[in-house]
């Protein structure tokens, strides 16, 4: 009767997640739902399935509660080309006592490392409980521990998770290439700090799709050294928005280019579609980047661009312009509702004007007030703006000219 049942269990586990192949259960290496930390099991069912020559292995964590600490999944293995899955039925938690903690301000709880072929993905959800515990050291900096972090990871997806209460990003997409991010739901409360939902970095070929996403900061944030990155039908609230940057913080940025945000809605959110540079920056470049068919609705600050990026009010080099040249960016068909009357802010450097942003139909209204617009040193020519049913309307065309810096041009009723 044991032999069929787990013989039925086999099959139902391959037609729920398309995965086959020799299924390494972390509970048959001493894993168990308790509070207790399973790395240790953990760690012993990877080494097993990445040294598995065999093809097509799976890592399983099965339904139930497990606790583990810190842990990073290192490769290379000997899959190959043939996928290797980790299937996440279970609901992962750090075990007390903050076990899962590195020295230093900044870690990652689940690290998947120098490994080619992944798949991650099941029904299940990874709780950081960053809500029980706070972000905060008590001194004032905030203490970020990344709940999950693809490094050095190549051909990867990351599908139909649940990511909760992260202590940092939920999400780290880091020094890696051709990775999909999918289907995912990521929640955090809106008043938690350093909570991006997906972050980008130093990788190529990305895809991030068909995702719920709510933090208390960037639902999907690209940061330097970006290209080929592609967001298409995240649903973003609340948080800041889908955002650019922050860049300029560090010497030595990659550029950022190649970015397309497409079919996404972003609601009750404090920014939109933004842009981000410190000020006093060293030079880098953010271009060939275009937001299209974007709904938003009450978002404070729908479009903006933001070369004085500050967040803390207390930057070093606050007086001295940024040097991260933005240009070729264009905003198509992008509508809804602002909660401010300002809908559009361009405000780049005075040392590295923004260049090539174009618009086209965009509509974004501002409910009784009058609907305006802020530009500061970029250049192009002035696009038509108009009044209809309360609705600021940018025809096709640029920005307008250098000489009209700070200007505020407001739809008239």
């Amino acid at each position: 009767m044991t032999t069929i049942l787990k013989v039925f269990t086999l099959h139902l586990f391959i037609m729920l997640h398309g995965v086959h192949g020799h299924i390494y259960d972390v509970t048959e290496y001493g894993a168990e739902p308790s509070n207790i930390d399973n790395k240790d099991a953990f760690l012993a069912a990877w080494r097993a399935a990445c040294g598995s020559a065999a093809g097509n292995a799976t890592l399983l964590i099965p339904e139930g509660t497990f606790a583990v600490s810190t842990v990073e999944f290192s490769g290379p293995c000997k899959n190959g080309r043939s996928p290797l899955a980790v299937v996440v039925d279970g609901v992962l938690h750090p075990c007390a006592g903050g076990c899962h903690r590195k020295s230093g301000d900044d870690d990652v709880w689940i690290t998947f490392s120098g490994v080619s072929n992944l798949l991650v993905t099941g029904a299940g959800t990874l709780d950081g409980r960053g809500g029980e515990h706070g972000h905060s050291n008590g001194g004032g900096k905030s203490k970020t521990t990344t709940t999950l972090e693809l490094d050095s990871v190549a051909n990867a997806t990351v599908r139909g998770l649940r990511f909760l209460n992260s202590r940092g990003f939920h999400l780290n997409l880091h020094r890696s290439s051709h990775v999909a991010a999918e289907r995912l739901r990521i929640e955090a409360p809106a008043a938690s700090r350093n909570t991006d939902g997906i972050h980008v970095g130093l990788s190529s070929h990305v895809t991030v799709a068909d995702s719920l996403v709510g933090t208390g900061d960037d639902c999907v944030s690209i940061g330097p050294g970006s290209s080929g990155v592609v967001v298409a039908g995240v649903a973003c609230g609340p948080g800041h928005g889908i955002s650019v940057g922050s860049l300029g913080r560090e010497e030595g940025e990659g550029d950022v280019r190649g970015l397309v945000v497409r079919n996404c809605t972003v609601v009750g959110t404090t920014n939109g579609l933004r842009i981000k540079t410190w000020p006093g920056s060293p030079p880098s470049r953010a271009f060939n980047i275009t937001f299209r068919d974007i709904v938003m609705s009450n978002v404070s600050n729908p479009i903006i661009i933001d070369q004085y990026y500050c967040p803390h009010a207390h930057c070093s080099d606050i007086a001295k312009p940024s040097l991260v040249q933005i240009s070729d960016v264009t905003y198509e068909r992008i509508e809804g509702t602002s909660s401010s009357r300002v809908a559009v802010q361009l405000l780049c450097s005075e040392d590295r004007p923004c260049s090539g942003v174009r618009f086209d139909r965009v509509n974004l209204s501002c409910g009784r007030e009058r609907c305006g617009s802020k530009f500061s040193n970029v250049e192009g020519t002035k696009p038509t703006l108009v009044a209809a049913d309360e609705a600021a309307s940018f025809g096709p065309g640029a920005v307008p000219p250098p000489d009209q810096d700070a200007d505020v041009v407001e739809s008239q009723h």
